[in-house]
């Protein structure tokens, strides 16, 4: 018997994305803390400009692009898994 796709309306509705910017922001904005960096250090250690740090630990971009979040976390000494989902 071929599987007949469900009518849209007996479809369960979506779960929503996670919000990994804001979890991102907390760490990355902890992590500078506690390394007692400012934020044109971490620029001059990672590559990545201060205003996208910034950017960043304000929360204001979302979930950042693997290979910024890849440069900062190695510049700040933590794994890349860690700064990007935490845990």
């Amino acid at each position: 018997m071929p599987r007949v796709p469900r009518p849209k309306l007996e479809r369960p509705e979506s779960l929503p994305w996670p919000d990994l910017g804001a979890a991102q922001a907390d760490r990355l904005r902890r992590t500078r803390a506690q390394r007692q960096y400012s934020l044109r250090h971490l620029a001059a250690l990672s590559g990545v400009s201060p205003q996208t740090i910034r950017a960043i630990e304000a929360g204001g971009k979302g979930a950042s692009r693997s290979d910024v979040l890849a440069a900062l976390a190695d510049a700040l000494g933590v794994s890349r898994g860690w700064l990007a989902y935490g845990g």
